[in-house]
């Protein structure tokens, strides 16, 4: 299966970054936590699929994934926090299973300091790798990073390069403004600043099915220097040769069938799949999108699922548009992608009247 049609039905737009802007806070964190991160949670999927694929590696045996907003439905007072990005990334597992760090208070490392993962906030979608976000480790252990980098900078540039990926500079008085990466990691060494980010490239509304391709494809071929933070911090040696022999590997076996599609597509097939595209974009005004969304409290009118339950949620016409159906609150319904596909387009079902 192509990461295209993993991701079928899968993409973000200017309703979404719209999202960031109401202000309601309740309103902006629901809507934000009930549609567009189950959205973004199964690009993770794909790209933690996609690594088994690749590099024959289980990320959820030594990684979890976590999440934000993340807030609980049952809270002591109002939330009035407007959140400003949407976040699903990997991290260590929490348990003591990080031998290769240590920390100040000689406690066990259970939470490592860095993140891999992908963001949307108002601009658009992209990948980080977040480093130092977590104090508490000794000297040692918080240099242990950089000094991968510098032992290994002629090797992990070119995956900077394929993925789009930049590390996050430092400015000093001390450095030229164009100094290498190296001289970078030195004087982060000598200062003690260990938050030695790295951000791809920021991919703006509207964010196609396609485009997504690409941001997962960043991320996994960004994934070998995740992994060796993972190795360091479970004290064994990096395998940063192996899993990048294995991505040249699969990225040439891609081109390879990419051009391969390319030659043998006709015109008429080109523009079957523009049509079909151009159709599947007629969507709902953002502001009864979420109106919609809110009156069904945020589930499924016919199953009852929520994104608690993986699901992502739609908004249906009852009468539908090819039988002169309007965009108006009283004609839709929230309806899971699992419910929606055995829908007819043809279909006048109000699933809110039955129960």
């Amino acid at each position: 299966m192509s990461i295209q049609t993993a991701l079928s039905g899968i993409s973000f737009d200017e309703q979404d970054a719209n999202l960031f802007l109401v202000e309601d806070a309740r309103l902006r964190a629901d809507a934000l936590k009930y549609s567009v991160l189950p959205r973004l949670r199964k690009v993770m999927n794909v790209a933690i699929s996609l690594i088994r694929d690749i590099y024959g590696i289980e990320v959820l045996d030594d990684s979890i994934v976590s999440v934000y907003p993340n807030f609980r439905q049952q809270r002591d007072h109002e939330l009035s926090l407007k959140y400003t990005q949407v976040f699903v990334g990997l991290g260590g597992q929490r348990k003591a299973k990080w031998p290769g760090f240590s920390r100040k208070d000689a406690k066990p490392v259970q939470v490592l300091p860095f993140r891999f993962a992908f963001l949307l906030d108002k601009n658009g979608i992209f990948t980080a790798l977040e480093n130092g976000w977590l104090k508490g480790l000794d000297k040692q252990s918080s240099e242990m990073l950089l000094r991968f980098h510098i032992d290994n900078e002629h090797k992990i540039n070119p995956l900077c390069f394929i993925s789009h990926m930049q590390p996050a500079l430092c400015w000093s008085d001390e450095l030229l403004l164009l100094a290498p990466f190296r001289d970078q990691y030195e004087l982060r060494l000598y200062q003690q600043l260990y938050d030695n980010h790295f951000l791809g490239h920021n991919y703006h509304f509207p964010v196609s099915e396609l485009t997504l391709a690409e941001v997962v494809t960043n991320f996994v071929c960004f994934f070998p220097v995740y992994d060796s933070y993972i190795q360091i911090a479970k004290g064994l040696p990096h395998r940063l040769d192996v899993l990048t022999a294995k991505l040249s590997s699969w990225l040439q076996s891609d081109r390879d069938e990419v051009e391969e599609k390319v030659s043998s597509s006709d015109d008429d097939s080109i523009k079957s799949y523009a049509v079909e595209a151009a159709a599947a974009k007629i969507r709902v005004m953002p502001a009864l999108r979420w109106q919609v969304f809110q009156r069904d409290q945020w589930k499924c009118v016919a199953c009852g699922r929520s994104s608690h339950d993986g699901t992502i949620l739609h908004v249906d016409h009852i009468l539908p548009r090819s039988r002169g159906g309007l965009d108006l609150l009283e004609n839709f319904q929230t309806l899971c992608d699992v419910c929606n596909i055995g829908k007819s387009n043809k279909d006048v079902t109000n699933l809110r009247s039955k129960g």
